[in-house]
């Protein structure tokens, strides 16, 4: 069983490796400038919102103009800037916001970097959710401060964000298009309503060392006996994105959307 020590080092090797498929689609590093804008909401804890965020839209596209919503969940130890690089990866034609946990992570007393969702492994239920009703509360809020089409709206996330979204996904109140999970798994304790509406993609990778692929193929086995449909796919690579895995990712979210 893993512990809190057995750190999800998510901001830099994931960055890194990110960094890399971008170079492989030919965007600059942050993202291709000449289609996106990338901003951050630096208030408190959000006076506008209940989280702090990251907001990646399309540099020509009107403030004011309707958009696909897409929410995409950093994972333990990064924030919310950690995946904004993934925008272009998948289209430009949407909004993508990029949520931040709100508690430190602490891997050891005194020693801090980024945030997580929730604490331990497999997740301490208390801290699960109360980020889970954080989460809740910023996507409903999200959805009114920006312009969305109906039903226009994907929950996707990395690792711990990737959980996050599965979770809740099925909870929210809004129409979800689909769900994405990289890397990630299920958590189990208290399964949400789920629903065949409600698409969802999982991608992971057969050497992961941080979430181990069983934990996906348990996730999918359960998504499976409850009726959702479920596209599954695992990739030769250990816990990040490569190429492929996103190039998946982005189609994926295309069709959900159409």
């Amino acid at each position: 069983m893993r512990t809190d020590l057995d750190v999800e080092v998510g901001r830099s090797p994931l960055r890194s490796n990110l960094q890399q498929v971008i170079d492989m689609h030919g965007f600059t590093s942050f993202g291709n400038k000449s289609l996106y804008s990338v901003l951050e909401s630096d208030a408190p804890m959000a006076a506008e919102l209940s989280l702090r965020y990251a907001l990646s839209v399309p540099s020509l596209k009107p403030e004011d103009e309707p958009l696909p919503l897409i929410f995409i969940l950093h994972g333990r130890g990064a924030d919310a800037n950690d995946l904004v690089d993934i925008a272009p990866l998948i289209d430009n034609n949407y909004r993508f916001i990029f949520p931040n946990a709100q508690e430190p992570f602490e891997p050891a007393p005194g020693f801090s970097f980024g945030y997580t969702w929730f604490d331990g492994w497999p997740a301490e239920r208390g801290s699960f959710v109360r980020s889970r009703e954080l989460l809740l509360r910023f996507i409903e809020e999200a959805l009114g401060r920006f312009p969305t089409p109906p039903g226009k709206v994907i929950l996707s996330g990395f690792s711990q964000g990737g959980m996050m979204s599965l979770d809740a996904g099925f909870r929210t109140k809004q129409h979800i298009a689909g769900i994405v999970v990289m890397s990630g798994a299920l958590y189990e304790e208290d399964l949400p309503p789920f629903s065949p509406d409600i698409p969802v993609l999982m991608v992971h990778g057969t050497q992961d060392d941080m979430i181990p692929v069983l934990a996906a193929r348990r996730a999918r086995r359960v998504l499976e006996e409850h009726g959702v449909k479920i596209e599954y796919h695992e990739f030769p690579m250990g816990h990040y994105v490569t190429p492929e895995s996103m190039a998946m990712v982005g189609d994926f979210i295309r069709r959900c959307l159409e």
